[in-house]
């Protein structure tokens, strides 16, 4: 039990993203995105991001831009697993749903971008990745798989010792279990670079190609925090906390076979001090049965002892801490009405360090000091954008995210069956000079496999629709509202040792994902 609590809070740590993207990697960062996801070919200053070779074209002097966003997700997996209908709470039901709830109330974002000439420097902080905050107020499937088939095992445990005492004849027909599990997971990015504008030809054939080089530091800042407690057995019609009931059996156990061993000496000292042949005879099967009685109470004694240790409460409290540095080239062209960008991000190697203050599981893992691989993967994202009319404009794009390179805690990398690709569509229309709607699709295609789905580590393919507008206040003031959200595809895994059980259970994972934004940009 202690090793699948562990693997499940260190599943958070490779929790795919809330809003969009590959894992660890947050693509969403303004409300710009959120009105049309095919924003890869963008020459406004959200290409800060996006398209930061697109920034050539944005005008002379300064720009800034403030988004806010609110995101709220939903994380599901009904478990079919036949010892959970003995949970005293399930009522002999063996489907349990466990919900966890997935906020981020408060996701900011800043660009800036200053045109002199040929020259454009930028900045962009935002939310780069991460999964934002996760609360399963029951726990988790694989933290109750291994205590649901307790009172099996229990009733099993007691037939093999009864020859000891016929007070352990007991059978167990219940179970339950105080679980919960919270985790916060943030990469907060600063991104840097110069844009170079090779030419411009702004006549009736305008075309332009330009070329940007920059960096982005990435800071991760983790939190981790569950407990498993409590853990109880129905014996009898009375529930019992099963860590200090296996250690007060134990105890007698042990008593017992002290007892026995007292007795097995007082024997075998009689069939020392007798001639008696018969005598001696029934001391020494006496003193026999009474060691092999005194045996099996002290082996009894340590599968006791070993239970209450394997029932105790279990907590972890966590924060984790760690940077890398990712390297970012882009390239945009525009020739008459079509824009074309290109942008290729480097991995970013990074490691993670634990600032642990409670860690009962016993497992080094997560002791304090300990690092972890937590890799940003590589980006090489295209996009395109074409003006049909004057005031109609059509985007396109495609993300890859080299998920199977970047490194996860324990490898686990190498389980997807092939990168996250990601396609955008959508469109843009100026309904008067001082308003702009616009939409757009996107669809997310993991490499999930069996292997790769955990609990906490899962991720299903999605489409999303996002749709807003663009209202020109003023001269220097522009502002931007939109919603986006994503209606996920279920993934069943079923497996015939359920957790570590020997015993055949399903999940279906399910998600859901909203998210409202809104943005402020002056043109100085």
């Amino acid at each position: 039990m202690r090793k699948l609590f562990l693997a499940a809070v260190a599943a958070f740590a490779v929790s795919a993203s809330s809003y969009a993207g590959g894992y660890l990697t947050n693509t969403n960062q303004n409300a710009s995105y959120l009105r049309n996801p095919a924003r890869l070919a963008t020459f406004e200053l959200d290409g800060a991001y996006s398209n930061p070779a697109g920034l050539a074209w944005i005008g002379e002097g300064w720009h800034f831009m403030f988004n806010w966003q609110n995101a709220a997700q939903t994380r599901k997996i009904t478990s079919t697993f036949a010892p959970f209908a003995q949970n005293v709470n399930q009522f002999g039901n063996p489907t349990k749903t466990f919900k966890g709830e997935a906020s981020a109330p408060f996701i900011p974002s800043l660009d800036v971008a200053y045109q002199k000439g040929k020259f454009t420097a930028s900045m962009h902080f935002g939310i780069t990745g991460g999964g934002g905050k996760a609360t399963f107020n029951e726990g988790l499937p694989m933290f109750e798989a291994p205590v649901s088939v307790l009172p099996g095992t229990l009733s099993k445990l007691y037939s093999s010792i009864n020859s000891i005492d016929q007070g352990y004849n007991h059978t167990a027909d219940g179970y339950y279990a105080e679980m919960y599990m919270n985790g916060r997971q943030y990469i907060y990015g600063v991104q840097v670079g110069v844009t170079y504008k090779f030419f411009e030809n702004k006549g009736a054939a305008k075309h332009g190609l330009s070329m940007h080089l920059g960096a982005r530091m990435n800071f991760a800042s983790n939190h981790y925090e569950g407990y498993l407690r409590n853990i109880s057995a129905r014996m009898g019609g009375n529930m019992v906390t099963l860590s200090p009931y296996f250690s007060n059996q134990s105890a007698e156990l042990a008593t017992k076979a002290e007892q026995a061993t007292n007795a097995a000496q007082q024997y075998t000292m009689l069939a020392d001090a007798t001639a008696d042949a018969t005598l001696k005879a029934q001391y020494q099967a006496m003193a026999a049965q009474y060691a092999a009685g005194a045996e099996k109470a002290q082996a009894g004694a340590q599968t006791m002892t070993g239970l209450s240790q394997k029932t105790a409460d279990i907590a972890l409290d966590c924060d984790q801490k760690g940077w890398g540095i990712a390297p970012i080239i882009g390239l945009d062209y525009r020739v008459g009405n079509l824009n074309i960008g290109a942008r290729y991000e480097f991995q970013t190697n990074m490691n993670i360090e634990n600032k642990t203050t409670v860690n009962t599981t016993g497992v080094e893992s997560f002791a304090h000091g300990v690092n972890t691989p937590n890799d940003i993967p590589g980006i090489l994202a295209i996009g395109a954008q074409y003006q049909v009319l004057p005031k109609w404009r059509l985007m396109a794009g495609w993300n890859c995210y080299f998920d199977k390179k970047a490194g996860m805690s324990g490898g686990k990398q190498k389980t997807l069956t092939h990168n996250t690709h990601e396609i955008t569509v959508g469109t843009e229309v100026d309904v008067v000079d001082r308003l702009t709607l616009s939409g757009g699709f996107q669809n997310t295609d993991y490499g999930l496999s069996d292997t790769f789905q955990s609990d906490l580590s899962f991720s299903c393919d999605s489409y999303s629709l996002g749709f807003g507008l663009k209202v020109k206040i003023t001269k220097k003031w522009t502002a931007n509202a939109a919603y986006f959200w994503t209606t996920y595809k279920d993934y069943t895994k079923a497996s015939e040792n359920y957790n570590g059980t020997g015993l055949h259970g399903v999940d279906v994972y399910s998600r859901t994902n909203k998210v409202f934004g809104v943005g402020i940009t002056y043109d100085l």
